[in-house]
């Protein structure tokens, strides 16, 4: 349930415009961006019922709370660190030296952030908090994001759909001080109706409890008293049914025995096989497969919330920065060049403007449909980096078909002809693009870490997105660049980095 809003808070945190946002001195750019990145709706597309923003000395510089379930204004008061002062675990400052250094962070997953459980005036909630940098990662960190999710009856609903059974909030009684808490590695020793664990606030006290109640207390159908009996009868007949027990008993109990040592081995789970000659044996296979269908269906949901894009349903920036660094990887090793294309909608703030909110998210979803055709390959990928801007990634192309590329781009979206009314570039929606092409060098060794490859390919890419911006828009700029002279612009300019 934390997965995803600790994605959409570090999509929101690593942003130029938040970044942007938090070094502006006008009051008028900060309340555009205050109206147009958290009005109600997107409290509700992002499930969320809180956005706080704090400054490097912890004080809030934009909150807002909207339950995003029945359309109700929120007034929260843990932000006021005087009053509270156990909230200060909000920051996660706390990780690490403030400020840092101003090199990228090489990993998303070193940006400091944290997450847990808060309480609020309207009972408890999941937060995540993440430090406010730049898209790539660079920069002073300004201060940082946070988002919070009321834990209410139907976030308790949707928790029970993943657990596949009951689950219920309780409040903690004096006799729950033996409870352990959620997370804890609990041996069980036996069956029980239901498992109890303390839910800990911020400062480590407890906060309430959840109850989980088992589908099934009963011992499992192989420990019933009628299969002792079976075996006990058995055992009596064995030299003369010794032959039947092999084949209708010992030869399928073991075959199951290995179908799931198996799988614990080689840690892929495979459905196990129906046909057993006992009744209780196919009971065991049909309830596993059940179970396994659901655990698949539900790893599925979490890794498509975390890695896809909710509005265009194309990879989001974390998924693309996965693939860049695998590309980078494959360029410094083996040799195997690839592209890098940055995409901007032109003149997307008219239109947004113009047409209203909900048209600018209905002509991204246009857009990111309209620029996925233009990839056949599997290891060739487009995903949204933020806003209106797309980034692309292409494998090993040589320039003409990268130039035919380009070109297609520019003339699907006139053949789309999507109305843009307010645009000083065309009668309908454009784009600019800023590609760079790295080309390799054989028995090449870099010296460098492959991220340096990625941060010089996106700023030159970033570079010629700017200079066809420039010339008028609704056109492309393409730059190449050869791999020894990555190594040497890291060199000669190690602060130029974006």
């Amino acid at each position: 349930m934390s997965k995803p809003l600790q994605t959409i808070n570090y999509d929101y945190a690593v942003w130029d415009r938040t970044y942007g946002y938090m070094k502006s001195n006008s009051a008028t750019a900060k309340r555009y961006y205050e109206k147009h990145e958290f009005p109600n709706d997107t409290f509700k597309s992002l499930k969320v019922d809180g956005v706080f923003i704090f400054n490097p000395k912890n004080q809030p510089m934009f909150t807002k709370g909207f339950n995003h379930r029945n359309d109700t204004s929120l007034n929260f008061e843990l932000m006021d660190f005087n009053k509270y002062p156990q909230n200060i675990a909000l920051s996660p400052q706390t990780k690490q030296a403030f400020p840092p250094k101003n090199s990228p962070i090489d990993n998303p997953n070193n940006v400091p952030s944290t997450d847990g459980i808060i309480a609020t005036r309207y009972g408890p909630a999941i937060y995540s908090s993440t430090s406010i940098l730049k898209s790539d990662r660079s920069g002073a960190q300004l201060g940082y994001l946070v988002f919070i999710r009321l834990i209410d009856k139907s976030f308790i609903s949707e928790l029970s759909q993943y657990t596949a059974a009951g689950v219920e909030i309780a409040d903690i009684e004096s006799t729950d001080t033996y409870l352990p808490t959620l997370g804890s590695n609990i041996k069980l020793a036996k069956l029980s109706p239901t498992s109890e664990r303390l839910i800990k606030n911020v400062d480590g006290k407890p906060l309430f409890k959840l109850v989980l109640y088992h589908t099934n207390t009963q011992a499992p159908p192989l420990l019933a008293p009628n299969v002792f009996i079976l075996l006990a009868e058995m055992s009596m007949l064995l030299i003369l049914a010794y032959s039947l027990y092999s084949y209708f008993l010992v030869t399928p109990v073991r075959k199951l025995a290995i179908d799931i040592q198996d799988m614990d081995r080689s840690r892929e789970i495979k459905k196990l096989r129906y046909h057993y000659p006992i009744t209780e044996l196919i009971k065991v296979a049909t309830h596993f497969n059940a179970l396994m269908g659901t655990i698949q269906e539900q790893t599925k949901q979490l890794n498509e919330q975390a890695y896809i894009d909710k509005l265009t349903n194309i990879p989001n920036r974390r998924s693309f920065e996965q693939r860049l660094e695998t590309y980078c990887q494959l360029l410094a090793r083996q040799q195997i060049g690839f592209t890098l294309i940055i995409a901007d909608v032109d003149h997307f703030k008219q239109y947004n403007d113009t047409l209203g909110h909900l048209a600018g998210d209905a002509a991204l979803i246009k857009v990111a449909q309209t620029l996925t055709q233009q990839f056949y390959r599997a290891e060739d990928m487009c995903a949204r980096f933020g806003g209106e801007e797309f980034i692309m990634l292409f494998r090993d192309i040589p320039d003409e078909p990268l130039q035919a590329k380009l070109d297609a781009m520019l003339l699907s979206f006139k053949d789309l002809a999507l109305p843009h009314p307010s645009s000083d570039t065309a009668p309908y929606v454009t784009i600019s693009l800023g590609a760079c092409k790295v080309d390799p060098i054989e028995d090449y060794q870099f010296k460098n870490n492959s991220n340096v490859i990625g941060r010089q390919v996106s700023l030159l890419a970033d570079k010629a997105l700017y200079q066809a911006k420039d010339a008028g828009r609704n056109q492309y700029r393409k730059v190449s660049i050869r791999l020894d002279r990555i190594e040497e612009c890291e060199s000669s300019n190690p602060s130029d980095q974006p």
